[in-house]
């Protein structure tokens, strides 16, 4: 067994398997929580604002969760984060308050955080800058198989036992991830002392940095507010279609599926010729993408639809790992857990953006137009890739050896 593969494997039980719970749990709500809304007589507005507030829980919770991750460890942060989404999870559905909802997606956005970027730091400081990439797009494809499996797993249990059942066992199953990196944990790499940043303080480690971190944390948001607009523009023109609560987790499912065939790709592209050799491409797929989705909305054809689906999928597959090693890429040795928090609560915050964008602009016009509007900020996001940050492979190793 070659050390790469040994590396990469040894990845699965402290970082792949806890981020696979949660994730799938995510994937799960994906088309049964706006259907839930939907149901209970939620207007579309509102359930674009109760979705986004996922983000804008990350947005407030990340910089005191990177905080967490530094003071308390990795391991610590990671059961603090999968619990936080567990609990979350379980009480949507004793409720239909629209306040309490907003509040109970804000807990998850913060939690959901703060267990990825604990297992994101773990990787950034233990795996090698030229296997970076790959082990970051495992990270991400591990997500994207979660998003294959949750969707349908949701759709199909919220037909069969009701919406308060599903988010239950999604709330179970973000619990059992706790168990393979407390499992391994003897063998799991923690800092021995504090970081620097935990000495100073996470705020002024960011503006220390202030100047790097702009560069690295705008094509995160970016990216993160058209794969948000993505999640929920999808379940939502099939729904448009009439489609059966189990169809339409089906439709997700085939979108995702999608992800997964490239995944391995993209860590190879990112190691092997650079960064935006995996960026480039996968922007420009899910930019025609989801132009295709507009006018599929807009003819009402359901294999249209699972079409545009694929296509985005696929862009998103090949885009596997890509904003978590730019992070990583341009993270400073000496704080790094600030960095990588300042990132990921940009990143995330397009969570609350990209949801909101879409019930603002569909509520106004059209699902159709949301999806053109989305298309036009994948091509906006592919020239701020060019003009802002570059290839950040070759900023990585030039700060090794600075």
């Amino acid at each position: 067994m070659s050390s790469r593969w040994r590396t990469l494997t040894g990845l699965i039980g402290p970082v792949y398997l806890p981020n696979m719970a949660s994730t799938i749990a995510w994937g799960m709500l994906i088309p049964t929580l706006p259907l839930y809304l939907a149901e209970r007589g939620i207007s579309i507005e509102m359930t674009g604002t109760i979705l986004g507030a996922t983000g804008l829980g990350a947005l407030i919770g990340g910089l005191p969760g990177g905080s967490l991750n530094t003071r308390a460890g990795e391991y610590a942060a990671l059961v603090v984060g999968l619990t936080g989404i567990a609990a979350s999870t379980a009480l949507l559905g004793v409720t239909d308050t629209a306040l309490v909802l907003i509040v109970l997606r804000m807990i998850f956005g913060a939690s959901f955080l703060v267990a990825r970027l604990s297992r994101q730091t773990w990787v950034t400081r233990n795996v090698a800058l030229d296997l970076r990439g790959r082990a970051m797009a495992v990270f991400g494809g591990s997500t994207r198989l979660s998003l294959f499996i949750g969707p349908f797993l949701g759709g199909v249990l919220a037909e069969w036992v009701g919406y308060s059942a599903t988010f239950g066992v999604a709330a179970g199953l973000t619990i059992i991830g706790i168990v393979p990196p407390w499992l391994g944990r003897r063998h799991d790499v923690e800092s021995p002392a504090p970081e620097p940043v935990a000495q100073r303080g996470v705020l002024r480690a960011i503006r220390v940095h202030r100047r790097m971190l702009a560069r690295a944390a705008i094509v995160p948001l970016l990216v993160m507010v058209i794969r948000e607009g993505r999640l929920v523009l999808v379940p939502l023109v099939a729904d448009d279609l009439e489609l059966s609560v189990a169809a339409v987790g089906a439709v997700v499912s085939v979108s995702s599926a999608a992800d997964l065939l490239l995944f391995p790709v993209a860590g190879s592209l990112m190691d092997r010729f650079g960064r935006l050799w995996s960026m480039i491409p996968a922007l420009g797929m899910i930019a025609a993408g989801l132009v295709a989705l507009g006018f599929a909305a807009a003819s009402g054809s359901v294999a249209a639809v699972i079409a545009a689906g694929v296509l985005v999928g696929l862009g998103n597959g090949l885009s596997a790992g890509s904003m978590l090693t730019l992070g990583a890429d341009l993270a400073p040795a000496d704080d790094t857990s600030a960095f990588l928090a300042a990132v990921a609560t940009s990143q995330e915050s397009g969570r609350f953006l990209g949801a909101l964008g879409v019930g603002l602009v569909a509520g106004g016009t059209s699902l159709a137009t949301a999806s053109f509007v989305y298309g036009a900020l994948a091509v906006l996001t592919i020239l701020t890739v060019f003009r802002v940050v570059g290839e950040s492979s070759r900023i990585a190793a030039a700060s090794r050896e600075a």
